[in-house]
C-alpha cells in the first residue's frame, strides 16, 4: 500500500507524523510542567484563608470567611483545563499548517524531478543523443540528471555500435553470396558452358563458402557465452605450440622465426582461449615481414606476443578492437581479414578477467600484452 503513494504524498505523510509526535510530546511536557510547578502553590493556598477580595490572609476570620478551596482551587482547575484544551488545539493547528506547508514545499522541491521524469518518458532509441537540460538547483536531482545524461551517452554509443556491427556483418555476408550468384548467372548466360567454366564457378563458390563459414564461426565466437563448467588448467607452452603448428603454412611462407619462452598454467575455457590467442598470433603472422620474428613470452601475471611486423598507427590502436575495423583495409582484404579477430580475442579475454594491451610503433614492431587475473 505504501509503495502506491507518490513521493510528494510520502514526504507530506512523514512530515505530518513527525509534527504530530513532536507536538504531542511538547503538549504533554507542558501540561506536566504546569502541574509540577503550580500544584505546590495550590497546596499552600489550600492551608490559608483569604478574604472576600480573594487576598490571602494569615489570620483566621470566622465571620464571613471564604476558603481558598472554593475560589483558588476552582480557578486553578479551570485554568488548567483551559490550558490543556488550548495546548491540544495549538498542537493540532501546528500539525495541520505544517502538513500543508510540507505538501506545498515538497511540490516545489520535486518540480525539477517531475520535469526529469516527464522528459524520460519521451526518450527512445531514436533520440538517445538528446541530453536532458540540467536543473538550476544544486541538489540530488542535478546529480541524477547528470548521471542519466552520461548513461544516455553510453547507450547511444552502444546502439550505434550494434547498428554498425549489424551493417558490417550484413555486408560481410552479402559480399561472398553476391560473388557466388554473379558467377552462376554469368555461366548461365553461356549457351554451352564447358568443363572449365564449371570448374571455375565451383572453385569460386567453394572459396566464398569457406569465407562465409569462417565469418559465421567467428560471429559465434563473438557472442559465445562463458561456461565455467568447461574451465580447465591449460599449459601455455602446449597451447602456443599447437597454434604455431596450425599457422605453420603462413610462418614458412614468410620464413618467420618463432620463439616460445616460459610456461605457466592458466585456467579457463580451452576452446575459447585457444581461439583468442590464435587470433592474436595469426595477426602477428599476417602483418609480419619476410624473415621476421614472433616471440611469445609467458611470465608471472602476463603473456606477451611480440612481432617485427608493420606496426599500428598510434591513432588506430583504440579502434582495432572494434568489430570489423581494419587499420589498413586494402591490406586486410588482401590477407583475408574481416576485422573480427582482435574484437573476438578481447571479448574472450574480458570474460576470463584478462586485460589486453597493445603497444606498437609503426614500421617497427607490435607488442600485445595480456594481463592475467
Amino acid at each position: 500500500m505504501w509503495n502506491k503513494f507518490s513521493l510528494r504524498a510520502k514526504i507530506m505523510f512523514l512530515t505530518a507524523m513527525t509534527l504530530t509526535i513532536m507536538c504531542a510530546c511538547l503538549t504533554v511536557i507542558s501540561i506536566l510542567n504546569t502541574e509540577v510547578f503550580y500544584d505546590p502553590i495550590v497546596s499552600v493556598i489550600d492551608k490559608k484563608p483569604i478574604d472576600a477580595a480573594g487576598i490571602i490572609n494569615g489570620n483566621t476570620n470566622h465571620a464571613g470567611e471564604i476558603t481558598n478551596v472554593d475560589i483558588a482551587g476552582e480557578m486553578y482547575i479551570g485554568s488548567r483545563n483551559k490550558f490543556k484544551v488550548l495546548s491540544v488545539a495549538a498542537s493540532a493547528a501546528v500539525v495541520l499548517i505544517g502538513t500543508l506547508l510540507s505538501y506545498i514545499l515538497a511540490g516545489q522541491a520535486l518540480k525539477s524531478l517531475k520535469l526529469f521524469t516527464d522528459k524520460i518518458t519521451e526518450i527512445d532509441e531514436n533520440n538517445l543523443s538528446e541530453q536532458i537540460a540540467l536543473p538550476s538547483s544544486r541538489d540530488e536531482v542535478l546529480k541524477l540528471t547528470d548521471s542519466f545524461n552520461h548513461m544516455l551517452e553510453k547507450l547511444d554509443r552502444a546502439f550505434d555500435s550494434k547498428k554498425l556491427f549489424a551493417a558490417n556483418a550484413a555486408h560481410e555476408l552479402k559480399t561472398p553470396l553476391a560473388n557466388i550468384l554473379t558467377n552462376i548467372e554469368v555461366m548461365q548466360m553461356e549457351e554451352h558452358p564447358g568443363i572449365t567454366d564449371y570448374e571455375e564457378v565451383i572453385g569460386i563458390t567453394k572459396e566464398n563458402i569457406e569465407r562465409l563459414t569462417v565469418l559465421v564461426q567467428e560471429l559465434l565466437y563473438f557472442n559465445s557465452e562463458l561456461d565455467r563448467n568447461n574451465f580447465e588448467n591449460i599449459s601455455t607452452e602446449r597451447l602456443f605450440e599447437k597454434i604455431l603448428t596450425d599457422l605453420s603454412f603462413g610462418i614458412r611462407e614468410k620464413n618467420i622465426k618463432t620463439y616460445i619462452e616460459g610456461n605457466i598454467i592458466i585456467n579457463g575455457d580451452k576452446n575459447l582461449l585457444e581461439r583468442a590467442f590464435f587470433n592474436v598470433i595469426q595477426n602477428a603472422v599476417k602483418y609480419n615481414r619476410e624473415n621476421g620474428e614472433i616471440r611469445i613470452i609467458s611470465g608471472s601475471g602476463e603473456i606477451i606476443v611480440e612481432d617485427t611486423g608493420i606496426g599500428i598507427q598510434e591513432g588506430s590502436i583504440p579502434q582495432i578492437f572494434d568489430p570489423f575495423y581494419c587499420a589498413d583495409k586494402s591490406r586486410s582484404r588482401e590477407l583475408g581479414g574481416n576485422g573480427l579477430g582482435l574484437s573476438i580475442a578481447k571479448q574472450i579475454f574480458n570474460k576470463h578477467n584478462m586485460k589486453i594491451i597493445v603497444l606498437s610503433e609503426i614500421d617497427k614492431d607490435t607488442k600485445i600484452v595480456i594481463k592475467l587475473p
